[in-house]
């Protein structure tokens, strides 16, 4: 043998392993790379997807809130009508019930004074 010593054995097993180790932190440090590569693509091609969408979303959004009010003023409307009726319901019911219940009273008595006066010209 050279005449290698102990110590120059483990300086060289050394500078292998230490070779070794940068080779796979470089293979490594390479995928990371290709890795952030690839995700940076991936989100730029979401953004630019969803950016369109968003606006759309914005656009329908403001198109129902104008819907909703325009609804909100038709339900008010509705409302205000469906009051209109019941108080024209309760002054007709007061303008025609009354003179109803006052025609068969009128009715009921005058049918008992009929009665009346028959047994009269019976008994007379």
């Amino acid at each position: 043998m050279i005449g290698v010593s102990a110590g120059g054995v483990a300086a060289i097993i050394a500078a292998i392993v230490w070779g070794v180790l940068v080779l796979f932190l470089a293979f490594m440090v390479f995928r990371v790379a290709l890795l952030i590569d690839a995700t940076t693509k991936m989100v730029d091609e979401t953004r630019q997807q969803t950016t369109p969408l968003l606006r759309e979303v914005t656009t329908s959004v403001a198109s129902v809130n104008k819907e909703l009010e325009r609804l909100d003023g038709m339900a008010e409307s509705i409302g205000n009508i469906v009051k209109s009726a019941e108080r024209v319901t309760n002054v007709v019911e007061q303008a025609v019930s009354s003179p109803l219940i006052k025609v068969a009273a009128f009715g009921a008595g005058a049918s008992r004074a009929m009665r009346k006066l028959r047994r009269k010209k019976k008994d007379g």
